[in-house]
């Protein structure tokens, strides 16, 4: 008869990845990358635009006084 713990002992193992890894990422992996580099271009563009932005109010007020 199996012990309950010698049963389970295989959920513990690691993942089948583990051996893989050396190999390079995944298509998921650089397809995550992919948008992730997007996301955080897009983002930048925003805050530069945000910052220009900011710029031009704070001389229109500076021209305005």
């Amino acid at each position: 008869m199996l012990r309950k713990e010698w049963s389970i002992v295989g959920w513990f193992k690691g993942s089948r990845r583990s051996g893989r890894h050396a190999a390079g990422p995944t298509w998921r992996e650089r397809r995550a990358a992919e948008r992730t580099a997007k996301a955080e271009a897009s983002l930048q563009q925003t805050e530069q635009k945000i910052h220009r932005l900011a710029d031009e109010v704070r001389a229109d007020l500076r021209d305005s006084s």
